[in-house]
């Protein structure tokens, strides 16, 4: 029955109360952060500077009381996707790829190049899940709403509509463990009814059949779900946010300062390292 068990294995979305100074932070500094360490994972060419990314953002969760397991264990639901990735980079391989051969499959082949495409893939994907898992475990829903609204407030002279976009970035983090756990309950309702979920019989591909037909209701699931919430929005008058004020202020602290001077920092050697490995 732990195979069933989703909901205990999403760490993004799940916001974690503790006293660190990370999580007293204003929600700027935490973006900032966010931004410093994502950029490196997605724009560098090597393996060790996403690594080293990966390894500041477990300090990083260590420093705020965030256990590593907690972070890390979000990447088992992921485990079909890499399976997946590296399954479709095989499949469709790069045109006139003249590479060393690793492992051959009849027409299938498993070239250094295609390796390297699908480590890198990985390693960027698990790099980006665990620095996701780490902001929403240190800020609330309510700092992540803030923190857009605040970062393009700029824009929101010019009409840009920053406070529901900020509604809707965190609206959609807040749902990632709810349709987990509408997930794990209709699993377990059609496993009561003798469906095999997660038995180990058939093998990883019968598994995917078998949870392919519950798209349906987990997608009709969290469709009601935002129904819900629309209606209970629109009962408290919510009109869209127009003039809309708010009683809390952030207040720039010097640790702030200190912070962010370091995340731009960070960002600029990750940068630096890459370009002088590529070299």
């Amino acid at each position: 029955m732990r195979s069933l068990e989703f909901y205990r294995n999403v760490s993004i979305g799940q916001y974690i109360d503790s006293d660190s100074r990370i999580h007293r932070f204003t929600p700027a500094t935490k973006y900032l952060w966010l931004v410093a360490l994502g950029v490196p994972a997605v724009a560098a060419t090597h393996p060790t500077v996403v690594l080293l990314g990966f390894a500041a953002t477990l300090a990083l969760g260590l420093a705020a009381g965030v256990r590593p397991g907690f972070l890390l264990r979000g990447l088992k639901p992921a485990l079909p996707l890499f399976v997946l990735i590296a399954a479709f980079q095989i499949i469709f391989g790069w045109p006139g790829d003249r590479s060393a051969v690793l492992l051959k499959l009849g027409p299938l082949e498993l070239t250094q190049r295609v390796l390297g495409t699908i480590v890198m893939a990985i390693v960027r994907t698990i790099s980006l899940m665990t620095l996701i898992s780490l902001f929403t475990s240190v800020t609330t829903e309510g700092e992540i709403a803030h923190g857009i609204e605040d970062s393009l407030s700029p824009l929101s002279r010019l009409g840009f509509p920053a406070h529901s976009l900020a509604l809707a970035v965190a609206t959609a983090f807040r749902f990632v463990p709810i349709v987990a756990g509408e997930l794990e309950s209709i699993v377990k309702a059609q496993a009561a009814r003798g469906a095999d979920f997660g038995s180990g019989r058939g093998g990883p591909f019968k598994k995917t059949r078998a949870y392919l037909p519950l798209f349906v209701p987990v997608t009709i699931r969290a469709l009601e779900r935002a129904e819900a919430l629309a209606e209970a929005m629109e009962a408290r008058c919510y009109s869209g946010g127009n003039g809309r004020t708010r009683y809390l202020v952030y207040e720039t602290t010097t640790a702030d300062s200190w912070a962010r001077a370091a995340a731009v920092a960070y960002c600029a050697a990750a940068v630096a390292l890459d370009l002088i490995i590529k070299i």
